[in-house]
């Protein structure tokens, strides 16, 4: 019995992990020109600013761009916005 209780918590709570993908209807705006700071030192990669769903605004929010330490023997690859034919949705950017 206790491992059957303990099979079906861990089911309720891996499957309230997983990410939902939530559908944008409205196209986000044009990125927005920002000017980079200072490169705090040689291993650290420039992620640009994007545009951010805000659902209790309803709406887009900018959210800037930022320096992040390099992690070694990777690449970023950036976010980005795609069109679907049930809307917008966003995908998160991520070391390769």
């Amino acid at each position: 019995m206790k491992k059957a209780i303990l099979a079906l918590f861990v089911i309720i709570n891996f499957s309230s992990c997983a990410r939902k993908t939530i559908y944008i209807n409205i196209a986000p705006p044009r990125n927005k020109t920002e000017i980079r700071s200072e490169r705090p030192g040689e291993n650290y990669v420039w992620v640009e600013g994007r545009w951010h769903w805000d659902h209790k605004k309803d709406n887009y929010v900018w959210i800037r761009g930022h320096w992040m330490k390099k992690k070694k023997g990777n690449i970023w690859i950036p976010g980005s916005w795609e069109r679907t034919r049930r809307g917008w949705i966003w995908t998160e950017g991520y070391w390769k």
